[in-house]
Parts: C-alpha cells; structure tokens; sequence
C-alpha cells in the first residue's frame, strides 16, 4: 500500500509537490519523484516549473523497510521510463527475473514491453502476466500513464481540466477528481489516449473502506466516512452489553465509534488520544509500531465508567492491547472492545504489509481466544454476513476469507516476500541507486 500520484502540464512540478501532504496517509517511510526535463525522465524533487511530474509516499509492502524504492526508473533500448505503483506483485520474478524487488520487475517490463509491442498492447501484456495488484503512474517521455489495476484493488482518481491532468490514488489529493474505472488505462501527453487492460470484475479492497483510505475520498460511489459510519451503525445492532460512553482508537475508528454511538444512543469521548506528530502506527516499520509512547488515556472519560472501544480493524493486535491496558489503568469498569471488520485471518498479497498468518492475531484462534489476548472484557466483530452487506459485492474479502482474486499457493507466497525483504535488508548500497 502507498500513494501514488502526477500531473502533466503548466506548473505539474508545483502540484505534485502540494499532492504529497494528500498522500502521506497512504505512506510515510519517504517520498519519491520523478520528473520531465526536456525529453529525458530524471528521478529526484522536481522543479515547480516542471511540466511532467510523478510523486509516490512509500508504505512497505514488499521490498525492505525503511527505504524510498520508488518511482523506478528504467531504460529499453531508447526508452526511458520512471514507474510508481500502489499494491503488490506476486510473480514479480515471472515479469523480470533479474529485478530485486516488484517494483523494479514492474517498471523494466513496462519499458520492455512498451518498446516491442506498443503503447497499449505492451501494457495490456504487463497486465495479463501479473499476479497480485497495481495501480500505477508511469511518466515516460512523451506521456504520463495512468492504469488502475484490472479488478480495481487499489484506487486511482483523475481530473482533467483546462490543459492540466492530474491522477492520484485518491480523490482527495486532487480536489476534484473521478475515479478511474478497473482496467482503464490513460495517456495524457503528446496524445491523449483511454483503453482498456483486461477489466475483471471489480474488487476495492475492504480496507481500503475500513482503515485506509482518506474519509473524504470517494471509492466506489461513496464517501468513506459514510460507510465508516454505516459500518459502526451496522456493529451496533444486537449489542447486548451495557456501556456509559463510547472511546475509539484514533484516528480511523472515529467514524464507525460516531455511528455505533448514535445507534445506541451514547456519548462519543475522546478518551484515547495519540500525539499528533505520530503518523499512522501500523504502517511504520516493525521495530516503530510500539504504542504506549504515541497513545494516552484521558481518565476524567472512563474512570468508573463501561467503555465500548471501538477499532476498525483488529490485525496483529499490539497497539489494541496497549490501549486497553492503559484504559484499565486509567480506571475504566469495564471495557467492551468491537471491531468494525470481520477477523483478519488470511494475509494480503495485494498491497497491505501483512504477509504471513503468523502475525495475524486471528489466525488460528477463536474470538473468545482473542480477547484474552487484548484483555478486554468481551470482544465482538461485525459478522461477515453484515460487512459484505454493506460494503457491496464489488468488494475484495481475501483477507478475510483465504479466498483470493487470483490461484495463489499461500505458502509459497509467504515464503517468497519474507525471502524477498531479508534480502532487500542486506543490500542497503543496491537501496540507495533507488532514493
């Protein structure tokens, strides 16, 4: 998962480098560019006055932690081309045998591809071969390419106006702006160019409603803080514990905690509040995710009281545990944690960084196994059966099912992206070429 962007046209340079506080919580290990100087694509901070720029915010999902791999430049023949994407490749060693990480694999069969069958069919064959997901901007010396990935798995939002055309991953990086339909590619450049890469079926990741996404974009038709609310409406139905107030862990469980709230007719507290100079705790690396320096507890909201504490997802479950300790000592009776998601059970092959079953705290146990593990007093999830009911068919549940969009061997899978960032780890020189 991470943040993608570009705008070709007057002052391109200037509005990709104003994208980026828009794309931040999408990743924030670092931020790359690349950029239009003449005829040549050169990777670093572009000019304002650039009039061809890319911007990707790193969230590691595959490739080593800590380091800005992206946009990947990579050259065929006379062909030059810098490439960002948002998700993860699988067979990324099927694209390019020799490329150390997908993103590498990605943008050199991009370039390959391109060269040797044209614009539109070389992307529609990068797409047909791959495995996993891939929305992607890709600035090349006569065009910035756009491409949602085939089943829509990760978002990409565009607006064209007045000579300048801008994508990003999200709608709210760009003001105004319209999704781009899965398997939709553009062109704007030299020519302007749409076409279609083999569309499937669509499928938004389900986390991209819970957890990551920006409340203000829109995915598919709607507005994500209104299905966040909807979700927490929808967890509140048949609750049979008694609560005094409603506390979330921040930020992105506000909206489910207001929804769940008003359905019970309960007041929300703020009584879990994290330093604002965090960042999002569960996309930093491993060894930044520990949450008792970045969270604190109000005590004047739940000392003596029945708290409901609500969290949009419940994944490795470390931060969860914290909080709730921290809740008992500030003096809570009670607290009844709920999650506004299904158990996690099965790991993202499609650009989230929960790779394996073993970290997943739901893996291999049941709820009643889970909340011993967070402390709580009870714990429930939203079923399966509501979540899919409001979220929609077009939706991807893979996480949360083990059943997936493509024929993945899960073991191996695992097995390869763990291979992947031990190897990554130990080339930090082989890193530093992509910064």
């Amino acid at each position: 998962m991470c943040g993608v962007g570009g705008a070709w046209g007057r002052g391109a340079g200037s509005i990709v480098l104003k994208m980026v506080p828009w794309l931040m919580h999408r990743g924030q290990e670092g931020v790359g560019f690349a950029y239009l100087s003449g005829e040549s694509v050169v990777v670093g901070a572009p000019p304002e006055d650039a009039e061809a720029a890319i911007v990707h915010t790193r969230y590691s999902t595959s490739g080593a932690y800590g380091a800005q791999l992206q946009p990947v430049y990579a050259k065929y023949r006379d062909l030059e081309v810098a490439v960002a994407f948002n998700g993860t490749i699988v067979n990324y060693r099927e694209l390019d045998p020799s490329a150390s990480f997908d993103g590498e694999a990605l943008a050199r069969s991009l370039a390959r591809e391109i060269w040797e069958r044209g614009l539109e069919e070389g992307v529609a064959e990068v797409y047909r071969r791959m495995v996993g997901a891939a929305s992607l901007v890709a600035l090349l010396p006569w065009g910035l390419l756009a491409v949602r990935d085939p089943n829509g798995v990760r978002p990409l939002a565009v607006s064209n106006e007045g000579g300048l055309f801008k994508v990003a991953s999200e709608t709210v990086a760009l003001g105004e702006g319209v999704e781009l339909a899965p398997g939709v590619a553009a062109l704007y450049g030299m020519r302007l160019a749409w076409w279609k890469v083999e569309p499937q079926q669509p499928r938004l990741c389900a986390l991209e409603y819970v957890y990551f996404a920006h409340p203000a974009s829109s995915l598919g038709g709607r507005v994500v803080g209104d299905v966040r609310i909807r979700l927490g409406q929808t967890l509140a139905e048949g609750e049979s514990e008694e609560g005094d107030v409603v506390a979330y862990v921040p930020e992105t469980a506000r909206h489910a905690a207001l929804g769940f709230a008003e359905r019970l007719g309960l007041k929300v507290v703020d009584a879990v509040v994290k330093s604002r100079y965090a960042g999002r705790i569960f996309i930093k690396p491993p060894a930044e995710r520990e949450a008792e320096p970045l969270f604190r507890v109000a005590k004047e909201f739940v000392a003596g009281k029945r708290v409901f504490l609500i969290d949009d997802s419940l994944i490795r479950g470390t931060n969860l545990r914290t909080i709730v300790w921290m809740l008992r000592r500030a003096g809570a009776s009670r607290i009844h944690v709920r999650i506004a998601s299904p158990p996690i059970r099965w790991p993202c092959f499609y650009g989230m960084d929960f790779q394996s079953r073993e970290e997943l705290i739901a893996w291999g146990r049941e709820v009643e196994e889970v909340r011993k593990v967070v402390g709580a007093d009870t714990l429930r999830y939203i079923s399966l059966e509501k979540f899919m009911e409001v979220l929609g068919e077009n939706t991807c549940y893979s996480c949360f099912t083990g059943r997936y969009l493509h024929d993945i061997d899960v073991a191996r899978a695992e097995k390869e992206l763990f291979r992947l960032r031990e190897h990554l780890k130990n080339k930090p020189e082989r890193l530093k070429n992509h910064a």
